[in-house]
């Protein structure tokens, strides 16, 4: 997750080029994350979640400054790249000797994923353990409530528990909204949007089901947030049961929950700044809201 201080009482910290958490060898499931996996904060910083991010490329150096520094520099154009944690990293974290469910960025947009289950496979080989792989088809806070669907089922054998957050993935709905599509053409994902959306000065709506589907490129950011708001009625409607919030350094966060939480008749279950493997790429005053259907908890 990025880090920095939420009310002015601290200075800047530093963003760690790993910023895993957890506590090797405690008892229960231990959830493994990678850094598209935007999450509760008490959730981060639980014994039982360990996180594995990725590097983030400034050219050809790694960047590991501040969060401040870092939506700087997406502010002013500057291109970021990303790259996926290793098989070995991944490795490290899985082979811990306690029960593991991987919770993973879609398939379609990472090869994490397939990191994970070569990581996976390589784990079960050198100390007999299972890790349960899960692809949540999603991204940001949409693959942060797969993850929080796990954790609540945690207690379960993993193998109930990774089958029930298959069943949280499979009734997830994510739409993001890209503010600035500079950020998005500069990026090393851009391939992912036609270049006709990508062209366009307008803010653009996507949805996230395993692959990016553009959806809509309303003329400002007031409609593109109703285009969202519309796509939650008509995805979810009366069968809502949980949503999220991610944003990258939004200015108009704080209003932005109050309307959805008005709209959809409930607050959201967490909100979270955007990880650096996901802002890079959606850039300044992204959103990414996540949206359940059925229920989170088993």
């Amino acid at each position: 997750m990025l880090v920095g201080p939420a009310d002015g009482t601290e200075g800047p910290r530093r963003i760690p080029a790993d910023r895993g958490r957890g506590v090797y060898g405690a008892p229960g499931t231990l959830l493994v994350v990678d850094g598209a996996v935007d999450l509760p904060e008490a959730l981060a910083r639980g014994s039982g979640c360990r996180q594995v991010a990725g590097a983030i490329w400034l050219e050809d150096a790694r960047f590991t400054g501040t969060t401040e520094e870092l939506w700087a520099m997406l502010r002013n154009g500057r291109p970021l790249r990303t790259t996926p944690p290793t098989v070995s990293e991944l490795a490290r974290a899985f082979g811990v000797g306690v029960p593991t469910i991987g919770v993973h960025v879609s398939a379609q947009l990472s090869i994490t994923v397939a990191r994970a289950r070569e990581a996976a496979t390589r784990v079960g080989a050198e100390t007999g353990s299972v890790v349960h792989v899960v692809d949540t088809g999603s991204l940001s806070v949409g693959a942060g409530l797969v993850a929080l669907g796990a954790s609540h089922a945690a207690r379960q054998p993993e193998p109930a528990a990774a089958t029930w957050a298959r069943s949280v993935a499979s009734r997830l709905h994510t739409f993001a909204l890209v503010q600035e599509m500079r950020a998005l053409r500069r990026s090393d994902r851009s391939s992912l949007v036609p270049r006709a959306h990508l062209a366009s000065k307008n803010p653009l709506v996507l949805a996230i089901r395993g692959r990016v589907v553009p959806l809509a490129q309303p003329r400002d950011r007031r409609h593109a947030l109703r285009e969202i708001e519309d796509c939650v009625r008509t995805t979810a409607g009366s069968e809502l049961g949980a949503w999220a919030i991610g944003h990258g350094d939004a200015f108009d966060l704080d209003a932005m929950v109050e309307h959805f939480s008005d709209r959809f008749g409930m607050p959201p279950r967490f909100t979270a700044p955007l990880d650096p493997a996901v802002g890079a790429h959606l850039g300044p005053d992204a959103v990414v809201v996540g949206v359940l259907t059925g229920r989170l908890e088993p």
